[in-house]
């Protein structure tokens, strides 16, 4: 097994096992879509499932790192008020 597989499999299940400490506390919804996806892509492509660890870790290195901000998903009222702007002339 190469290293780099390895990295993403202890990845993988410290995730797991940070979920699973939240079980009574009942983890966000995004943690456990993302680690759901990771462990779907584990087995035919490491890379895949590691880039859905990054999807699951995004909140703490957004707190780590600022410059992320620019990734951040927009409100509802964001959404609403560009849209309103777009396609205000076309409606």
């Amino acid at each position: 097994m190469s290293e780099e597989r390895k990295k993403v499999l202890q990845r993988f299940e410290d995730r797991l096992a940070q979920l699973e400490a939240l079980r009574h506390e009942k983890p966000a919804r995004w943690k456990v879509f993302h680690l759901h996806n990771a462990l779907n892509a584990l087995e035919d492509d490491h890379s895949v499932a590691d880039m859905h660890l990054d999807e699951f870790d995004r909140h703490a290195l957004e707190q780590e790192y600022p410059e992320l901000e620019a990734d951040r998903v927009p409100t509802v009222e964001e959404i609403r008020s560009r849209f309103d702007m777009i396609a205000g002339g076309m409606l």
